[in-house]
């Protein structure tokens, strides 16, 4: 693998093994020693060194100015050994509380930028042995820092539990900063105030009858507009989901929209009227790679709920629903961006146009499609497996969709259906393949 492959990979993997706990979870950290550490607000960045490479470079390919001062500083950097080293990329500011995300987006667009700074967090590769424990890892990185005006490694505290809660209060609370990182040898923890949010619901999948299972959100834009940034199934007790869904089914609309829940269930949309409180643990708003995360926006005309195009968003993650607010209404100011700019989350280039509106694109046609049926005197099943050509790859869509319908009258939930995108129809017809292979068996009639 090459650098960039070794950071993606190492980025991957630290964000997938994150605990995100509040100060009410203190409990949940393990016992014995504990590194605590503010989670900086910037961007996750790596520094490349080497006697050959000396590099800042981002998980999506990117990389800091040459021009930049702390590019000229990395380049001063001696070291013999080949080592990567992950940090932050933050703005530094003595006007601001605190750095912020956005700043670093302004800055990385300024070639003679001089307040951009590393701070130094782990090391992802080295050729140096004996780098086994965090705390060797620390020590080696303030030895290779050491003198940087522009590089430093994270401020270290070795703590336990039974003081993490005071750490929180000074560091998060007192200093106003975004969090706390906590970790030993084995597990990393993200310590985060829960953040409110005033949401306007896009649509609903069903439990039971007259029980809603999830709620699809979004937040408000200008001209009866509507960005998508995550679902809540974290309702509360049955009487809950109950209450909501006799508000929202008064509020069901068509939509030329499909989407589809974890369990697979389709969304039904909704005008977009009814404002939720929720709390979250935290929100996303880049990938894995580095580049944005991208959610429809939505336009209501016509009484109906229609899909503009894939915009810059934000994932809210582990979402819990708190209550209707009533005295809220779906507009900017009750419900739009500013609430996540106001705990720190910004949206990068958010805009909408209308000349990309899916419903102006071509219409995508049937590649390939097979379809099974398997009959008894009492019930029906039916799979359907299908490739589908979009003709919106010019709009950040993938060129091809493959698409599995399964319906059987007698199980519990009747249907279910999964959908992967491709940009090479070799592997999408590799998939099809796989899934014909692995879900017909004896019995089932070819229909088409």
């Amino acid at each position: 693998m090459n650098n960039l492959q070794i950071i993606q990979r190492y980025k991957s993997y630290i964000a997938s093994s994150y605990k995100l706990i509040t100060p009410e979870q203190t409990g949940e950290l393990p016992k014995g020693n504990l590194f605590a550490s503010k989670k900086y607000d910037g961007l996750f960045c790596c520094v490349v060194l080497g006697p050959k490479e000396k590099k800042l470079l981002l998980p999506n390919g990117s990389s800091v100015s040459n021009d930049a001062a702390i590019s000229k500083e990395l380049q001063k950097i001696k070291c013999n050994n080949e080592i990567i080293l992950a940090g932050e990329l933050y703005v530094f500011s003595k006007d601001k509380k605190r750095e912020r995300h956005a700043d670093v987006h302004s800055a990385l667009t300024k070639p003679n930028d001089n307040n951009m700074h590393f701070a130094a967090f782990d090391i992802v590769r080295s050729s140096v042995d004996d780098l086994d424990t965090y705390s060797k890892k620390i020590e080696h990185i303030t030895k290779l820092l050491e003198g940087q005006n522009y590089f430093h490694p994270v401020e270290i505290i070795e703590t336990n539990e039974s003081k993490i809660l005071s750490l929180f209060n000074s560091i998060v609370i007192d200093q106003q900063n975004e969090g706390l990182i906590i970790r030993n040898d084995t597990r990393i923890y993200k310590m985060k105030r829960n953040i409110d949010l005033d949401l306007v619901v896009l649509g609903f999948t069903m439990k039971d009858k007259d029980t809603i299972r999830s709620i699809a959100l979004g937040i408000c834009l200008p001209g009866d507009q509507y960005l998508y940034v995550g679902s809540v199934g974290t309702l509360g007790s049955n009487e809950k989901r109950k209450i909501l869904y006799k508000e929202l089914s008064e509020l069901v609309c068509s939509s030329p929209y499909r989407m589809s829940s974890s369990d697979g269930s389709i969304y039904q949309f909704l005008i977009p009227k009814l404002v939720v409180s929720i709390y979250v643990k935290d929100v996303q708003n880049e990938k894995n790679d580095g580049n944005p995360i991208m959610h429809m926006a939505f336009i209501m005309k016509n009484n109906k709920l229609n899909p503009l195009h894939l915009t810059p968003s934000v994932t809210i993650l582990n979402a819990n629903y708190n209550e209707i607010r009533s005295d809220k209404k779906a507009i900017e100011d009750d419900c739009g961006i500013q609430q996540l700019e106001r705990a720190g989350f910004y949206i990068k280039n958010i805009k909408t146009d209308p000349k990309k509106q899916i419903s102006s694109m071509k219409s995508s046609i049937i590649y390939e499609k097979h379809v099974y049926v398997k009959g008894s005197k009492d019930s029906k099943a039916v799979k359907k497996f299908v490739i589908l050509e979009t003709k919106k790859e010019k709009f950040e869509y993938p060129k091809y969709l493959f698409y599995f319908f399964d319906m059987s009258e007698k199980r519990k939930m009747p249907i279910q259906r999964d959908v992967r995108p491709f940009n090479d129809i070799k592997l999408a017809k590799k998939t099809l393949d796989q899934y014909i292979k692995k879900n017909i068996k004896k019995g089932w009639e070819k229909i088409f």
